[in-house]
């Protein structure tokens, strides 16, 4: 009779640590993914090495959101083009904002009941340390 409750127990606490290690990854792939744009702001590139970095995740680039803000803008994501900082323009300050996401499906049943997908998200923002001059040089440093 108990045994049942155990394994929901037992099965719950995986998913727990499953959770814990999809965001540990996100968060993980959005820092290395702005490192790299700290110094390219080639957003490709950029989505390659935050891809590259959570590879276990089998993240695709719509699950990561690249973009560079000015320095005194007050916005935290890539939702709005307001306050862009665009190629022809940035300038080092500008703020570089890496977003990684996905969706978390608990493998328990008994969990997937009360919660069917989780959203889970992390965002890196850095300012920009070195601007790369695309026109000169194939890579950046």
């Amino acid at each position: 009779m108990i045994m049942p409750i155990i394994l929901v127990v037992v099965l719950g606490v995986l998913d727990l640590g499953r959770a814990v290690f999809s965001y540990n990854t996100l968060s993980q792939a959005s820092r290395s993914g702005n490192r790299h744009a700290i110094v390219d702001q080639n957003a490709a590139r950029v989505r390659t090495k935050a891809i590259a970095s959570a590879a276990t995740l089998g993240l695709t680039s719509s699950n990561v959101d690249v973009c560079f803000k000015r320095a005194d803008s007050g916005q935290t994501s890539c939702a709005s083009s307001t306050d862009d900082c665009p190629e022809v323009s940035r300038t080092i300050g500008c703020l570089a904002i890496v977003r990684a996401h996905l969706t978390y499906a608990p493998m328990t049943p008994v969990l997937s009941i009360f919660m069917s997908t989780i959203s889970l998200s992390s965002t890196s923002i850095e300012p920009i340390e070195y601007v790369c001059p695309e026109g000169t040089k194939t890579t950046c440093p």
